[in-house]
């Protein structure tokens, strides 16, 4: 009787850790934040990503909009209990058409490359095949921005791109501690700013 009673109570407790887990993976998934659209599409041929692209991006309705933008609740952090000072902010830009997988668009740039180049690419290639690969497969792409609100400049801490699944493909730190951009009026990031200093 002792070892059913233990066994009810085992299930009892990993149920209950379950539920809660469960629970905060729902309350997680509400976080993100819509704060906008922009007319951003895919960035086929970029090697190199433009981290400061928020800054240039004008907003548009959200029935013409081709990039949806979040901003994560919880994730908004600042380094004063006062109005003004930095804050750190997550932002979730969500490309809305279907994408490619990243297997399937390195083979399609590939076969492009092939195409172009008139001979076979070989292994030496797959360096800068890779970014245009994640470029093109990219559906989301995450970003964790310090804002300065009293100077209207932010700066980029880190960058992750995902694929259409959800896999993350990259993940990119920013190592140029002292690169700041002001903030552009009308733009994506101005928005942005005025959501999160408040």
């Amino acid at each position: 009787m002792n070892g059913v009673k233990s066994l009810s109570v085992k299930l009892g407790i990993i149920f209950a850790v379950g539920l809660s887990i469960f629970a905060f993976s729902e309350v997680r998934a509400d976080d993100w934040v819509f704060y906008g659209g922009s007319g951003q599409g895919e960035e086929k041929e970029l090697i190199l990503r433009d981290w400061s692209r928020l800054n240039k991006l004008k907003p548009v309705p959200k029935t013409e909009a081709r990039t949806y933008h979040y901003y994560d609740r919880d994730s908004v952090a600042s380094n004063s209990p006062f109005p003004g000072g930095s804050v750190r902010v997550w932002e979730k830009a969500v490309l809305q058409k279907e994408i490619k997988s990243y297997e399937e668009a390195r083979e399609e740039i590939k076969e492009e490359e092939e195409t172009r180049l008139k001979r076979k690419i070989n292994v030496l290639d797959y360096a800068w095949l890779f970014p245009l690969a994640v470029n093109r497969a990219s559906k989301e792409t995450e970003t964790l921005y310090d804002i300065d609100c009293d100077s209207r400049e932010f700066f980029i801490l880190e960058v992750n791109n995902y694929d259409k699944a959800g896999k993350r493909m990259t993940r990119e730190a920013n190592m140029v501690m002292d690169l700041w951009f002001p903030i552009q009026p009308g733009t994506m990031m101005e928005v942005l700013y005025k959501e999160v200093c408040k």
